[in-house]
């Protein structure tokens, strides 16, 4: 530590220069020691090496200017935004060329779970109005997956879980594993990355998303917006095994299904060997026994047709329909005949009624036709004169006159 600064004396008066004033208040400052200052974050401005902020007190508007290592800032988890309520664990420095107070952050944490849950069910509302969450959006899972894809972190337990419980259950499985960081600011797009990466991969036909349990602070990159939309614009389906089952990231509500656990996601992503085995077995029993059925019927039905009189004397059926086509024959042949009866029948019907209505039997009844010498009909006797000849046609024959006198 610096020697304490000496004033310099004039006359009765005791006077320090500026730079050692300052470095005696620094030096105070230095003494009192680490505390913990609680506050809302505000005009929060990063720069090369350090992170400058402000700590606002809410009762009376107090404001502490406040500094942090970059590096340290960085490693936070969650990270800090403005209007946090955070405890800043540091001291009070005087930045003695400026005579600047700032108070140099250690430690920057956030005030209870409760800021925490606020902004997950910020982002939870902005998501489900988006329909990130819906039902109809997600995809159901493949019966029996040629390559199962694992995002998991580097030699976890749940990588263990997911691997042995699906081995276990199914030995014909294969995975494709991705490790990712799953805890820390770096996590979201590292877990984003190893996402892209196994749906790219056009064998891979679904995907588990694993990690064990922990805290709430621990879990939060999985309710982090940029693991929740890679999870979303993944084609292949996607199972969320995060935590245990009182856990609930968002990252559950985007995914096509959630297993409580990473060994519950192994079970529901690849079938029961010894079932399926099992389930084949009985299909093969009950096709081979409606196959038996089924030949026995045909059997039997077979029995019937034989049994019956047209296979057991054939000829009797030929004779049959050779009756049958003779009778058929004969009624062909019998068919002009009739036709030409009928329409004569129709002629001779037809020609009597012509003659009852025709004009020779009006005559034959003992009327007459009475016509002028150019042969036409007189229907008025002012139409002749006396001394006209005249013709009359009888029922039988004709007859030629001399009109004498004609009269009304």
């Amino acid at each position: 530590m610096s020697a304490r600064p000496e004033p310099v004396t004039y006359g009765d008066r005791a006077v320090f220069t500026v730079s050692d004033f300052n470095q005696g208040v620094a030096g105070w400052l230095a003494r009192l020691g680490n505390v913990w200052v609680e506050g809302e974050l505000s005009e929060l401005t990063p720069r090369a090496r350090m992170v400058f902020f402000c700590l606002k007190d809410e009762r009376d508007g107090s404001v502490l200017q406040g500094w942090m290592d970059r590096d340290r800032f960085e490693r936070i988890e969650p990270a800090p935004v403005t209007g946090d309520r955070l405890h800043a664990y540091g001291r009070g420095e005087l930045w003695r060329k400026r005579g600047e107070f700032r108070f140099r952050a250690f430690t920057l944490e956030q005030f209870g779970l409760g800021q925490l849950l606020k902004r997950i069910e910020e982002l939870r509302a902005k998501l489900g109005a988006e329909g990130l969450f819906a039902e109809e959006r997600k995809q159901a899972l493949p019966l029996l997956p040629r390559v199962v894809g694992l995002v998991c972190g580097t030699d976890a337990a749940a990588k263990r879980d997911v691997i042995e419980t699906a081995e276990r259950r199914y030995p014909p499985v294969r995975f494709r594993i991705v490790e990712a960081t799953v805890q820390g600011r770096a996590a979201p797009v590292s877990i984003a990355a190893a996402l892209a990466s196994l749906d790219a991969d056009a064998q891979v036909d679904v995907i588990v998303l694993a990690r064990g349990g922990g805290s709430p602070e621990d879990l939060l990159p999985f309710s982090d917006e940029v693991v929740c939309r890679a999870v979303a614009e993944c084609a292949t389906p996607v199972v969320s095994a995060i935590g245990h089952e009182q856990d609930n990231p968002l990252v559950d509500l985007v995914a096509d299904a959630r297993a409580g656990t990473p060994s519950l996601a192994a079970r529901m992503v690849v079938p029961d060997h010894a079932a399926l085995l099992a389930s084949l077995e009985a299909l093969l029993t009950r096709g081979a026994r409606a196959l038996e059925g089924g030949a026995a019927q045909a059997r039997r039905t077979l029995e019937l047709l034989v049994s019956r009189p047209a296979f057991a004397r054939p000829q009797a059926w030929i004779d049959v329909r050779r009756a049958a086509l003779g009778a058929s024959g004969d009624r062909l042949a019998r068919v002009p005949t009739l036709r030409l009866e009928r329409e004569s029948a129709r002629v001779a019907a037809a020609h009597g009624r012509l003659r009852v209505l025709g004009p020779a039997a009006t005559l034959e009844r003992g009327y007459a036709i009475v016509q002028d010498e150019a042969g036409a009909v007189v229907r008025d006797s002012g139409s002749v004169s006396v001394d006209d000849r005249v013709g009359v046609r009888l029922g039988r024959g004709r007859l030629v006159a001399r009109v004498e006198e004609t009269a009304e």
